[in-house]
């Protein structure tokens, strides 16, 4: 073998050995950090996993009460056409006990539809304080990442961390 060849060898025999002391430090040194991050993913894949199911039913709520709303302007419209009948602010008396169970029925529909809201509301506070959580744990895995000497680790999004808190 000649000179520069085993100069060659040699210096990429110093720059593997260089390479592997180093995955060796980093493996010995940053033992706790990783364990945290382990157990940080852990938290942050069950945070996820809830806040994905919140905002899925939050959705479902969503398309009932945009559903409730299509039917209460239809229901609207209704008590609108008797007010149309009425003369001088008064109903024909005929007239009067349909309006008032159209009324009613009106009534009761609103009441149904502002619990759903309210359901909805209670969810999204319940997501808000969920994302906090989810990104606060986010936080604190990248910040032992930069400590370990990795500040590109991936944090994954909600649902890729609600999926593999699944598996």
């Amino acid at each position: 073998m000649t000179s520069p060849a085993r100069f060659l060898l040699f210096v990429m025999l110093v720059i593997v050995g260089v390479k592997a002391s180093e995955q060796l430090y980093g493996f010995v040194a940053f033992r706790d950090e990783r364990t945290q991050v382990k157990t940080l993913r852990a938290q942050l894949g069950g945070a996820a996993q809830e806040l994905v199911a919140v905002r899925a039913r939050m959705d479902s709520l969503h398309r009932d009460i945009d559903a409730q709303d299509e039917e209460l302007t239809r229901e609207l419209a209704g008590l609108h056409r008797f007010q149309r009948q009425a003369r001088h602010r008064q109903l024909p008396p005929a007239l009067y006990d349909s309006y008032m169970a159209a009324l009613q029925e009106y009534n009761l529909h609103v009441e149904s539809r502002n619990l759903v809201h309210r359901e909805w509301q209670q969810l999204a506070a319940r997501r808000d304080g969920l994302a906090f959580r989810y990104d606060s744990l986010a936080d604190s895995i990248h910040s032992l990442a930069v400590r370990m000497g990795q500040p590109y680790y991936q944090v994954p999004s909600p649902l890729e961390a609600a999926a593999e808190y699944a598996h």
